[in-house]
């Protein structure tokens, strides 16, 4: 079966060692995407993430290059995605230096299945994901926690 896919970006006008930091650890990540993370990143660790208003799901870290890449694996049916058949879905994130103080983040996700909830997962993720990144904008720009 094929999959659905699709790719983010966002400009962040902050150093590349910054932007991967406030992804990859917890006591950043906290401040404006998730509620709680049980662990920092780390290549091969299991964390759950918890929202107050969602509620908690776990991603694995498959892959952590600093300040070049993370592969994330999450569990469509975990996720709250898919009812009938549980997969794996790859969440990529990649960075880029566009100068010394600006990076750019493309986060892509692909293994969705091409029905009627790989479809839902798909487009759900993708302004879940979108959100995640104006957030990270928010907050290393402007100190702005836009979840308040």
């Amino acid at each position: 079966m094929s999959e659905c896919n699709f790719t983010v970006s966002k400009r962040i006008n902050r150093p590349i060692s910054e932007t991967f930091s406030a992804i990859t650890d917890r006591s950043k990540l906290t401040l404006y995407f998730v509620d709680a993370a049980s662990a920092s990143m780390a290549e091969g660790r299991t964390i759950t993430w918890t929202w107050d208003h969602w509620g908690s799901n776990e991603v694995i870290v498959k892959k952590l290059v600093a300040n070049e890449a993370i592969e994330l694996g999450i569990d469509s049916k975990n996720w709250q995605k898919t009812t009938a058949v549980a997969y794996e879905v790859l969440v990529s994130f990649d960075f880029e230096v566009i100068d010394e103080r600006t990076t750019l983040v493309r986060l892509s996700e692909s293994g969705w299945h091409r029905d009627e909830e790989g479809y839902r997962g798909s487009h759900d993720n993708c302004g879940g994901w979108q959100d995640m990144l104006n957030c990270l904008k928010a907050f290393l720009e402007y100190g702005i926690d836009l979840r308040k």
